[in-house]
């Protein structure tokens, strides 16, 4: 399984919805894909970030996971190197509309 569809299984493992995955090779150097995840609340916030870096150490991904934002967060950063993922709570992802600001990168959309 590749490295990108073990997070995307993470994510829909946990229910993570609106999953859009941005192609952002041509933009920057510093990761492949940004993957932009609604959630219904913090507490699933939590449960897919656990959930990607459960999955990740099942399948021998040897790789730093760093987390932005806290337990309390309406938004948080998954920075996974080449992927990062970006999980909100859906009135939050509204507010930062992360999506509205990468609407020329390339995207597909998961309904997992």
């Amino acid at each position: 399984m590749e490295f990108k569809d073990i997070v995307l299984k993470a994510i829909s493992e946990k229910k993570g919805f609106d999953i859009c995955d941005y192609d952002c090779r041509t933009l920057t150097p510093f990761m492949d894909h940004m993957i932009v995840v609604s959630t219904n609340n913090i507490r699933q916030n939590n449960a897919i970030a656990q959930n990607i870096k459960d999955r990740l150490k099942e399948n021998n991904v040897d790789i730093q996971v760093r987390v932005e934002g806290n337990t309390d967060s309406r938004w948080l950063l998954i920075d996974l190197q080449e992927i990062v993922v970006n999980l909100f709570v859906h009135e939050e992802r509204q507010v930062y509309q992360l999506d509205r600001l990468y609407g020329d990168v390339p995207c597909q959309v998961y309904d997992l």
